[in-house]
């Protein structure tokens, strides 16, 4: 994985005292603290936070003019604070007033900024040499970071929502008059002046005059109206007010078009919302695919930073997945992390995740399809942000984290995963029809759902691009699927592909789907229907009882089995999933409810009802992809990302419980992870992860019950650059993969010699190439298996005239403790 660029996002905290050589101090600790990272990529960033964006929306061009800026902790602009005084009599909290982050923090004025960012270019150049250095302002549409009189006294009318996010501006408004003066309006703002016009004359300035290269737009501005929330310009929890849903998605549009009509050539990097391409577009008229292809020379929003506050890692890969689904131009996209946090004391690499890299394996394991069959990697990386609350930035915490990065780097996706998600990108970013787009909301939250109870997904590729590629690429996945609809060039794709024998897992209702989908799935859409709350049975057992919501599932409950049909769950007469040949079908329960006060859907209580995305997990089995999940009654699922690399099957975890069992068996046998012991229990591999893992699965086996390890070993060898061994083996069947350089030339040594090798018990190897890859297999094998890979050109050197000198001593035979 190469990046194109590193950005390091800071604060103006760190730059304590208004003095230049202490600022070039600041600047160079800076580049040399993230050297491991920036000597490797092609361009280094620095996106400085100074406050909200007021600095840019204020600017009148006067450079010794101050201005207010992020010298806090805690949230600013005290009219959008909530106190209760029950939960802080003392008023303490950081949500209902603000501290500031230093004594006596030091005033910054126009002409200051443009010194910092002219020191950091210097200092950049300094540590990096000739390699581009780019500077970047943000823009926040809320009221965090500084105080905002031109927001929350001068233009209020600019903020349109009436639930939590009121506090947030939104790009489809339009200004009153203003007679105050602005750089991009020295006579003041006529009354109706579009907030996108407005604000793009006011960034071409802005940017020119202080030396900047580029512009990010943050917390979802330019996108919906709620970027937090369910809610949106076009659903209110109670209702989806569809026919509002052209003109705006026609205002979303306009903005775009009118803050580069201003300011026309700057890219723009965005934050994006908290949500996934469907919700944006059901709930708040986003029109990415148009935005992607307007020509607005903008990067895709990366990754949201909110798993890191509330664990919802779903919502996390799901939104991002359906992102870089399709892409604004050429291959570049953004992956996010959130190390430290400038404004609510809290740097998420120590309290938010124990120091556990998680959030780094997980996205990193997760990757796009272009339409030319390659594997798209991340080619932008930032950091939010480099410094915390009190403007330090901790060595412990950049040589903790560095090492995870570049790992998750170097250990990213080069293969199609085991399940694929296909995702109708331009579809659902053009939908006109309600119903569809009560699909695509509904079906988002699923996969949400799905992704937190543990569904491996973490590979993505739009519609439109498989229709471009080789379908050949996909014999060893699972291709997981929102039912197309009828008549539809992708309903075309997916059923020739699956005629053919592809697998493929669909879900969400079938209402709309033809006839052949319906006979591929083994179901009828009938007459009648149900939908609350519905007794649940799955593979024959009762399961209690589980919630389906016509509103957030798009429609009831009426599907029935045709004869012939493995009916996979079942409530009553009604099917909910199903398997027919080498197709699934899933339903697609949303278990979760709009409540109302809280920014997303709230999870049933899993002790109560029973969580209906796990059925993808029941389909995902049928293809030999078992896993299966033990946990106190109530406690989340484990997470767990499967992705390939280099010949071996990568596994990157998140255990919200460290108690919970996994149990593991691929359609190659039992997984065993390197550096593990696992105990074999009907086939599968069990195992009890820690908090965060990431590992890689070399070796797949099939015998009776039993305990079998599998680590590195030393080479010793001048021959082989690395061994693994596999041990506990009894009358075994074992898979090994190789690395690619080497994958159809092993060495196999059973029950050998330590740091030898060169003796071996019978063994023997046959190399089999077939949709799971490339591997050896082996037979009845007893004991510990070494596998040797041969250095890539390694030649043999004859024995020379000292070595012919070394006389044989009895049978001595090295240890090395």
């Amino acid at each position: 994985m190469k990046l194109q660029s590193f950005t390091m996002e800071i604060s103006l905290k760190p730059f304590k005292r208004d003095d230049e050589s202490y600022e070039r101090a600041v600047c160079r600790r800076l580049f040399r603290h993230w050297e491991p990272i920036l000597k490797d990529v092609g361009r280094a960033q620095v996106l400085i936070w100074v406050g909200d964006g007021t600095e840019i929306l204020e600017y009148d061009g006067n450079m010794d003019r101050y201005f207010d800026w992020g010298m806090y902790a805690g949230g600013c602009n005290a009219k959008r604070q909530v106190w209760n005084p029950k939960r802080d009599p003392n008023r303490e909290g950081l949500h209902t007033r603000t501290y500031l982050y230093m004594d006596d923090p030091p005033k910054v004025n126009y002409t200051r900024l443009a010194r910092i960012i002219r020191l950091l270019r210097e200092e950049g150049s300094a540590v990096l040499g000739d390699k581009e250095i780019r500077i970047g302002a943000t823009f926040d549409p809320g009221p965090e970071f500084a105080n905002s009189e031109f927001k929350y006294t001068r233009h209020p009318e600019l903020f349109m929502s009436d639930n939590y996010m009121a506090s947030f501006m939104y790009s489809c408004t339009r200004m009153h008059a203003d007679p105050t003066p602005y750089a991009g309006y020295p006579d003041g703002v006529p009354e109706g002046t579009h907030i996108g016009t407005f604000l793009g004359r006011q960034a071409q300035h802005f940017l020119t005059d202080l030396g900047y290269d580029y512009i990010w737009f943050s917390n979802g501005f330019g996108f919906g109206r709620d970027t937090w929330s369910t809610l949106g310009a076009v659903f209110d929890g109670e209702r989806f007010h569809h026919e509002e849903s052209p003109e705006v998605r026609r205002q979303v549009l306009e903005f775009w078009k009118l803050f580069r009509a201003e300011c026309p050539d700057f890219p723009i990097e965005t934050r994006g919302t908290n949500m996934s391409v469907g919700m944006d577009y059901a709930k708040d008229g986003v029109p990415l695919y148009d935005m992607y292809h307007g020509g607005f020379n903008m990067l895709p929003p990366p990754n949201s930073p909110w798993a890191a506050l509330d664990g919802d890692f779903g919502l996390e890969l799901m939104g991002y997945m359906t992102r870089i689904a399709d892409l604004p131009e050429g291959d570049r996209y953004l992956f996010r992390y959130y190390l430290h946090d400038p404004w609510w004391v809290n740097s998420p690499w120590y309290d938010r995740y124990q120091g556990q890299p998680h959030d780094i394996y997980m996205p990193l394991s997760c990757a796009r399809i272009d339409g030319e069959g390659k594997i798209g990697l991340p080619t932008h990386l930032n950091l939010l942000t480099v410094d915390n609350t009190f403007g330090d930035m901790p060595d412990s915490c950049v040589n903790e984290s560095i090492p995870h990065l570049l790992k998750g780097m170097k250990d990213a996706p080069d293969a199609p995963a085991p399940l694929v998600w296909v995702y109708p990108f331009r579809e659902y970013c053009t939908a006109k029809d309600p119903a569809v787009m009560n699909q695509m909301f509904g079906g988002d939250w699923f996969v949400r759902g799905a992704i937190n109870l543990g569904l491996p997904l973490s590979m993505v590729i739009s519609t439109d691009n498989f229709a471009k590629v080789d379908k050949t690429m996909f014999g060893g996945s699972v291709l997981f699927t929102p039912v197309p609809l009828a008549g539809t060039p992708f309903e075309a794709e997916i059923l020739c592909y699956a005629k053919a024998g592809g697998k493929v897992m669909f879900y969400g209702p079938l209402d709309r789907a033809s006839d052949a989908i319906l006979a591929l799935c083994g179901v009828s859409v009938a007459k009648d229907s149900v939908t609350g709350e519905l007794p649940i049975e799955v593979e024959g057992k009762c399961r209690g009882t589980f919630r389906h919501a016509d509103l957030l599932c798009a429609g009831a409950v009426n599907t029935l089995a045709k004869e012939g049909t493995e009916v996979l769950a079942r409530s009553g007469d009604y099917a909910l999933a199903t398997c027919r040949g080498s197709v699934t079908w899933v339903r697609g329960t949303v278990s979760s409810d709009y409540v109302k006060g809280n920014r997303l859907l709230v999870p049933h209580d899993y002790k109560k009802l029973f969580p209906s995305e796990t059925l993808t997990l029941t389909a995902l089995a049928r293809y030999g992809w078992d896993i299966r999940y033990e946990n106190v009654p109530g406690q989340r699922n484990p997470m767990v990302i499967l992705s390939k690399n280099n010949g071996a099957l990568m596994l990157s975890s998140y255990l919200p419980s460290t108690t919970a069992k996994i149990s593991m068996k691929t359609p190659l046998g039992a997984p065993v992870l390197m550096g593990y012991e696992t105990r074999l229990e009907g086939g599968y591999a069990t195992y009890y992860l820690p908090k965060a893992e990431h590992r890689e699965c070399r070796f797949f086996v099939e015998m009776a019950d039993g305990v079998v390890s599998a680590k590195e070993i030393p080479p010793v060898s001048f021959r082989y650059r690395r061994r693994i061994e596999l041990s506990g083996l009894e009358d075994a069947t074992v898979r090994v993969f190789a690395e690619t350089y080497c994958k159809d030339k092993l060495n196999f040594i059973l029950n050998g010699i330590n740091d030898e090798y060169f003796l071996s018990d019978n063994v023997e190897s046959t190399f089999v190439e077939n949709e799971q890859g490339s591997y050896f297999e082996l037979h009845h094998v007893t004991g510990r298996l070494t596998v040797s890979m041969e250095r890539p050109n390694y030649v043999h050197q004859p024995l020379d005239d000292r070595d012919k000198d070394i006389r044989i001593q009895g049978d001595f035979v090295p240890n090395y403790g």
